[in-house]
Parts: structure tokens; C-alpha cells; sequence
């Protein structure tokens, strides 16, 4: 599903394009991915508390990682790559959404990672 997001995709729809595509599964290294209904009811699955478990076992392996993967000298200095790009949607209704500059509705996500890894 972030493949489909990278590539372009603003919905799970856009997967059936996509893994009917010969290009982008070569580039995926992949034979098949899931069809969008699949897809849709995977993501449906977790709960917030699922999220935040990833983020933490994430972090907790980032951390040994920088301990011992990294000499002193990698760790004196953390490169954070920030972004940010409007991301349009069709939920009018939907918390957080606003009107765009150029009147689309649309939010707004911030994204910052360290570069360093």
C-alpha cells in the first residue's frame, strides 16, 4: 500500500492498476500483490494501539541499530529529512480536511525521518 501511495495511487483502487502492471511488479520484485478488496480489509484490521506497537518495536530496533551499528563519530550528528505536500482526498466531511490554496479539498502531512539511516 505505500508502493501504491509512492507511485502515484490516492486510493486502494489504484492497486488494480497497479498489480496489472509488468513494470511496477518487476520493480516491486514481486509476482502478485493483493487486489484492493484484500488490501482494504487488512488495513481495516488494526487499531491505533496496533500503530503505535509498530512505531515502538521500530524505534526500539532503530536504537540498538544506532548503538551498535553506528561508530560515534555517525552518531554525533542526525540528519532529519522533512517534507511536506498537500494530499488531495474526496472526504469533504472527514476531520482535518480543508480547502487547498488552488480549492481542492485536501490535508496537509507533515513527514520527517532521519536520513542518517
Amino acid at each position: 500500500m505505500a508502493y501504491n501511495t509512492l507511485a502515484g495511487g490516492t486510493c486502494l483502487d489504484d492497486i488494480e492498476l497497479l498489480r496489472n502492471d509488468e513494470t511496477y511488479m518487476d520493480a516491486l520484485g514481486a509476482q502478485r500483490i493483493p487486489d484492493p478488496t484484500t488490501a482494504g480489509d487488512f488495513t481495516r484490521r488494526f487499531y491505533e494501539s496496533d500503530i503505535g506497537a509498530l512505531m515502538d518495536s521500530i524505534n526500539t530496533v532503530r536504537q540498538k541499530m544506532w548503538k551498535k551499528g553506528m561508530s560515534r563519530s555517525q552518531r554525533a550528528e542526525a540528519i532529519l529529512d522533512v517534507d511536506g505536500t498537500v494530499a488531495l482526498t474526496t472526504g469533504e466531511c472527514k476531520q482535518g480536511m480543508e480547502l487547498s490554496d488552488n480549492g481542492i479539498w485536501a490535508y496537509h502531512p507533515l513527514l520527517i525521518s532521519l536520513a542518517n539511516t
